[in-house]
Order: structure tokens, then sequence, then C-alpha cells
């Protein structure tokens, strides 16, 4: 069977902080004078569905708020500390990734993610080197969990569902590709990535018949 991996980022490949993990907004307040409680009630709360919906602009949006945020700053600035400071890649799995391709596996990344990002993701950061290509919610209109997404995805892809494996971190999302009849695991931060995958694809046992 021809495999299909379709890989979660946030919270599975990439997970905050280089330096710690952490939000990278752990110290906007302390950076740029930004309190968090504001960044989400001027942003995040009103615009962000939108944005990673692909129905708004990032930088654009960014600017509108900007008088409200921050007005010393410029959207370029606000967006390049966002983008620097969550990158903290997981070197192993994407050793995994590696070697999963190797053995015939094709990997997707698939992802909440607008246009900037993305492209941040895999031009800046290089993970275009080490997947197939990256599927993402503001390309397509549609988000995890919406059945929307997990429909262009296998579409993109060339997979058919049953073919193709999430790996999230997001139980909605988890429980939604299983739904859209796709293959799915859950992922917790622990454990070989090649395992999972191999599991993952394991036949099911045939369960003998009852004798008659």
């Amino acid at each position: 069977m021809k495999r299909c991996l379709m890989l979660d980022v946030d919270g599975v490949l990439i997970n905050g902080r280089p330096e710690d993990g952490r939000s990278w907004a752990t110290d906007i307040e302390r950076d740029l004078g930004i309190p968090l409680e504001k960044l989400s009630s001027v942003f995040f709360a009103p615009h962000w569905e939108d944005i990673v919906s692909g129905r708004k602009n990032l930088l654009d949006t960014v600017e509108a708020c900007l008088p409200l945020l921050a007005p010393g700053l410029t959207a370029i600035e606000l967006i390049d500390y966002w983008f620097s400071r969550d990158s903290r890649i997981d070197e192993s799995l994407l050793q995994e990734c590696d070697e999963l391709r190797r053995r015939d596996t094709h990997i997707f990344l698939a992802t909440n993610q607008e246009h900037m990002r993305a492209e941040h993701l895999m031009e800046r950061l290089a993970l275009e080197k080490h997947v197939d290509g990256i599927i993402y919610s503001a390309k397509i209109g549609a988000r995890k969990p919406q059945p929307a997404f997990f429909e262009a995805a296998s579409r993109l892809s060339g997979f058919a569902p049953a073919n193709i494996l999430l790996v999230d971190d997001t139980k909605a999302n988890v429980e939604a590709a299983v739904q859209a009849g796709w293959r799915a695991e859950h992922w917790f931060g622990n454990g070989s990535l090649l395992s999972l995958v191999d599991r993952a694809y394991e036949p099911a046992e045939e369960i003998p018949s009852p004798e008659s």
C-alpha cells in the first residue's frame, strides 16, 4: 500500500520558542510593550479565524491593529518577532520523516496556517527539504477539524482517504480525520514516529467467523 502521512505542525513538529519551548508571545509585553490580553482581544479573537481560513490578509490585518497595540511598530516587525520565536523544530522528528520518505512514505504538512507563515515554514525553516509539500487552511479555505479540510487535502495529495494517516496533537482533528475515512493517531509529544506510522498501517486482524 502507498502510504501518505499528513503531519501537523504546531504542537507536533514545532513547539514554541527555540530556547525553551514556551509560547512565542511569552515575553511580548517586555519586548514590544504589547500585553498578552490586548493582543488576544484586539487581534486574535476578532480576526484569527478569518486569517487562518484565508478570508483576511495577515499583513493588512496586523497593520490595522497596530495603532491599538503598538503604534511605534511596523507590521513586519511584529510578524518577524512572532515567526522567529515560534520555531522550535523537533529535529528527531525531522530525521524520522527523512527515514519514512526513504521507505516510500509520502509526507505532507497538514496544518492550520495563513500564507506568510506557511511560506516561512517551508522556505526559511527549510521544512521543504523534509516533506513532499504543505496543505494548509488559508490556501484551501477550510481548517481542521472542518470536513472540507480533509476532503481538499485528500484531493490535493492524490491519495485515497484510506491510505492517508494524520498525526496531530488535537483530539478533535484526529476524530474528524477518522470521520473522513483517514487513519489517525493522536500525538502526545513522545515515542517514535516511525513506530507509530508502521503500527497505523498494520493490517487489521481478521476475526474468525463463528462456527455454525
